[in-house]
């Protein structure tokens, strides 16, 4: 496990899930697949798992939609293995694709609707990523972006700990933040739904696959690199809640009721879309408007999952 060392932290990150085929979900489980499932427009032809991981939500998507073109995308080809790996063993429809960032733009392109399960944090430039997915999205498809919004009194320590240890890179300062980006990509927030508190169970396989590697002389690293990560996770999740962000391309509607004010539009030529696996200059958090902030006090959050 030396060679991982010189990794970075994202791509250690990575390497853990492929290695141990962990089942990746969005921020918030299952109740985000469910809030995810229940937003989709009937109808949808192309379905797109940007930042896919293991699969897991592009498998359970295909499973739902049969008729539907379901494709997992990601750059990294190990993940992807993975994902194709359970897909077969499943008999899932799903399918999956190595993609680079500049090629990405082909395989999404005329997608009915796009799913982020967490993956633009991944992102330096969330405005260029953003951008991009809007020109991919067929006029009127949607966009559904899951996010772990913080509460305003989450200690900075552990936000730091979070970036560096899973390499972040957009790091939103609240819901204003996130809607803002939306929107200067050309991206219309049509609904907010907020979902209870997330913590990941620790199932009595992943102890045992823990007490192995344990026992493992080369494994010893990957297995403490994992329970790192799981005590981070349990502080980080009373800190924060999982949210579903759902945008429209091509159409100006309000997020749940709130009249929006006519704003310039935002010049949709494509920009390059970098992750934060090949930079590390950090892009400026967007400036949160003051209409946003207005808005998103309005914004009426349905009643959360049970």
């Amino acid at each position: 496990m030396s060679t991982m060392k010189s990794l970075s932290s994202q791509d250690y990150y990575f390497s853990i899930v492929a290695a141990l085929k962990q089942k990746n979900v969005p921020p918030g489980g299952e109740a985000m697949m469910e809030a995810i499932l229940a937003a989709f427009p009937s109808g949808s032809r192309k379905i797109v798992d940007f930042g896919c991981n293991t699969g897991w939500i592009s498998r359970r998507v295909a499973r739902a939609f049969p008729r539907a073109e379901v494709i997992g995308v990601d750059e990294n080809p190990a993940i992807i293995d993975v994902a194709r790996e359970v897909a077969r063993l499943e008999g899932s429809t799903a399918m999956f694709s190595c993609v680079d960032i500049a090629a990405l733009p082909g395989v999404m392109s005329e997608a009915d609707v796009i799913i982020c399960g967490g993956s633009a944090a991944f992102f330096e430039r969330p405005l260029d990523l953003y951008r991009m997915v809007a020109r991919c999205l067929r006029p009127g498809g949607l966009l559904m972006d899951c996010h772990y919004v913080y509460d305003a009194d989450a200690p900075p320590c552990l936000r730091q700990e979070e970036k560096e240890t899973f390499g972040l890179g957009w790091m939103p300062d609240g819901l204003n933040d996130i809607v803002a980006v939306h929107e200067d990509a050309g991206l219309s927030v049509g609904k907010i739904k907020r979902l209870p508190r997330f913590h990941f169970e620790d199932s009595a396989a992943a102890r045992l696959a823990r007490d192995i590697l344990h026992t493992v002389p080369k494994m010893q690293e990957l297995a403490e690199a994992m329970a790192k990560r799981r005590r981070l996770i349990s502080k980080l999740a009373h800190h924060r809640h999982p949210y579903l962000l759902v945008a429209r391309a091509g159409e100006r509607i309000g997020a749940e009721g709130v009249r929006q004010r006519k704003r310039t539009e935002v010049p949709m030529a494509l920009e390059a879309v970098t992750s934060n696996r090949h930079v590390s200059v950090r892009h400026p958090t967007v400036a949160a408007r003051s209409f946003w902030m207005e808005a998103a006090r309005a914004v009426r959050l349905q009643s959360a999952y049970s």
